[in-house]
């Protein structure tokens, strides 16, 4: 019983070593402190770790990781809303709003937070793309398999994102 124990473990390890980094920048990059994000990959970690048996008989366990994380993310930034501390002094996220602004060719409203509300406005599967594709600076492949999607469909929700984008931060620019 020890050797698929250690399986596991070992495929749970190599799965996390793979997408941890990601996990971690998209958590910085939606406003969460160096230790929230920490405490959000542990947290997915820990999530993981239990279905790990369910999670690798889905088509997809990149993006079942993906949803856990999001949902962690939310939690995360709700419980720092709810103590005072979501504008702490980190950048990280600004950084990721920057880079996936200027990685998409778009403009920034006056301030990098309007940009990060005009990219909040967009439809969630945009969102992602954003944060996967241009903050992170993920393939596209990569993130056709985060999003359980095909990567035409990826590069579809980034021309929709980088059109309305533009759109939106030209109205409050103007």
């Amino acid at each position: 019983m020890a050797a698929p124990q250690r399986r596991d473990q070992l495929t749970f390890d190599a799965f996390c070593e793979t997408h941890e980094q990601a996990w971690l920048a998209a958590a910085r990059a939606c406003r969460l402190s160096d230790e929230q994000a920490h405490a959000v990959v542990d947290a997915v970690r820990d999530w993981l770790w239990g279905d790990w048996q369910m999670l690798l008989r889905e088509p997809a366990p990149a993006a079942s990781a993906w949803r856990v994380l999001k949902e962690e993310i939310s939690r995360a930034g709700l419980a720092a809303t709810a103590d005072g501390d979501r504008h702490g002094p980190q950048d990280q996220w600004r950084v990721a709003i920057r880079t996936a602004m200027h990685r998409m060719h778009v403009g920034f409203a006056s301030d990098v937070l309007g940009t990060y509300e005009a990219i909040l406005s967009l439809p969630e599967r945009q969102q992602d793309v954003i944060i996967l594709r241009y903050a992170l600076d993920l393939r596209d492949e990569t993130v056709a398999e985060y999003l359980d999607s095909t990567v035409v469909t990826v590069r579809s929700h980034a021309r929709h994102a980088e059109s309305r984008l533009k759109e939106k931060l030209a109205r409050r620019n103007a």
